[in-house]
């Protein structure tokens, strides 16, 4: 503050003080080059700093009432005679045209300070203070005391040009984005355990953390996740979740085809949030990607019905391997709609998988059982059996978590380390496991005899690296 304000103050030997208010005293040019011994000295030395080894621009932060106290910026530049810009964090509150003009004082001083002025004055004049001002038959004709010091009695003064009071700068706070003054509401929070998204990690467990609120100025909070016994800070994504809940209970479809049958209604916790239909090109795209309980699915019609709440039809199910899911919705599940920005990924350890992960934050909480959907293998799929000769014959269709888009041309990427399957057959007698490494196998009639005839369940089961797929299910008698 003293440094940008110019502020005079000088130490008299107790403290630091401002020098005596006193009329600038005129010396004449017969008082200069005074010595000790009566030696010839110097009338004057004179130093004038060169002007590219002075900043050209100065640039003054500050705290600006008509923004909130937000910081703003003032700038004063001289011309391109300087090199290099000074900066300052002034702290303290101003109006922008105050600013301004203070960044133009500071700049005036700075220029007026590289002109450098030493006097060897007469004895007379040992009272001079530093602070104090003189008048000089110089041009400039007023000088301000510097520095003194006494040798043998004579008063060796250096001076510097006093700075003139500069008219008043107007300046512009520019504009704000202000803060809503509105009470907080409570948050409510959602963890989705479901497969990786685009741009996710492919192998690293991870759970995403959803808010949202029912009141305007959302802002980022901090909360806590706990896992195991132990616990991480972190905080909820930039932007507000679009979250909410079933009022109805969707029924089960097919994941191959568009489903126009059924439709779900949701409640959204923002009631000025808002769902917008889309064509099949964009669905195709991937777009209003939404999980519902468990299963991920895409909408193509979102009608609104007034008060926050929504139909969603046109719906694309069982996405990223979720159709297993289809048959469990319920009445007041979640609905999230996945949009970047609007969630936070939490990476957890693989030690985790089985356990309960738990988010909470003042009034807040949400539990959910983690099973590792990141990197659980997809189910295989076209699961067929053949029973002759006492043998049974099974052949399906491997697919894959990192082979989702479908690229024409090539088989689907494996997504794990090696291609393990595990094949359960239960029948009336008892039940045997089998592991192969093709998706394909052939029972013989021993193991089968051990098995019995009759209704036989057979489950085939993708082995990933951490964790394995659901079956992949199918029934058949056998005579």
């Amino acid at each position: 503050l003293v440094e940008s304000f110019g502020i005079e103050l000088f130490d008299d030997g107790e403290r630091l003080r401002l020098p005596d208010p006193i009329e600038p005293l005129e010396i004449s040019a017969i008082e200069f080059g005074n010595s000790v011994d009566g030696d010839t000295m110097p009338r004057f030395d004179r130093e004038l700093v060169p002007a590219r080894a002075v900043q050209s621009s100065i640039s003054l932060t500050f705290y600006d009432p008509a923004r909130d106290y937000q910081t703003g910026e003032a700038k004063a530049s001289v011309g391109e005679k300087g090199r290099g810009q000074a900066q300052f964090e002034l702290p303290a509150a101003l109006s922008a045209g105050d600013a301004k003009s203070l960044a133009q004082r500071m700049l005036a001083r700075t220029w007026s300070d590289r002109d450098k002025l030493t006097l060897r004055l007469p004895r007379q004049r040992i009272a001079l203070q530093p602070g104090a001002t003189v008048e000089l038959p110089f041009s400039p004709g007023r000088w301000t005391v510097d520095q003194i010091t006494i040798e043998g009695f004579v008063p060796v003064i250096q001076l510097r040009p006093t700075t003139e009071a500069l008219a008043a700068v107007a300046g512009e706070s520019g504009l704000i984005v202000p803060n809503l003054d509105v009470v907080a509401g409570p948050i409510t929070l959602t963890l989705l355990d479901i497969p990786a998204l685009p741009g996710t990690p492919p192998n690293q467990p991870t759970i995403l953390l959803a808010a949202s609120q029912s009141r305007s100025g959302w802002k980022a909070r901090s909360l806590e996740i706990s896992f195991g016994g132990q616990s991480i800070a972190t905080q909820t994504a930039r932007g507000k979740s679009i979250l909410g809940n079933a009022t109805t209970a969707l029924s089960g479809g097919s994941a191959h085809l568009l489903d126009e049958i059924n439709s779900v209604e949701v409640a959204l916790v923002d009631q000025d949030q808002w769902l917008t239909s889309c064509d099949n090109d964009a669905l195709a795209a991937g777009t209003n990607l939404a999980v519902l309980g468990r299963e991920v699915l895409q909408f193509g019609t979102a009608t609104s019905l007034g008060g926050g709440k929504f139909r969603l039809s046109r719906l694309l199910r069982g996405r990223g391997g979720t159709e297993w899911a289809q048959a469990d919705h319920a009445i007041g599940e979640a609905f999230c709609l996945l949009r970047p920005g609007a969630f936070r990924p939490v990476a957890l350890p693989t030690w985790m998988i089985g356990t309960e992960v738990r988010a909470t934050m003042a009034g807040s909480e949400a539990a959910r059982l983690f099973t590792g959907e990141t990197l659980r293998p997809l189910s295989p799929v076209n699961l067929r059996a053949e029973f002759a000769g006492g043998e049974l014959r099974l052949r399906w269709t491997r697919r894959s978590r990192a082979g989702l888009a479908w690229i024409d041309g090539v088989d689907v990427p494996l997504g794990e380390s090696s291609e393990r399957y595990l094949v359960r057959i239960t029948g009336p007698v008892g039940s045997i496991e089998i592991p192969v490494a093709t998706p394909e196998l052939v029972v013989d009639a021993s193991a089968m005899a051990s098995v019995g005839m009759g209704t036989v369940a057979i489950q085939v089961m993708q082995v990933g690296d951490f964790v394995s797929s659901r079956p992949e299910k199918l029934e058949i008698f056998i005579a």
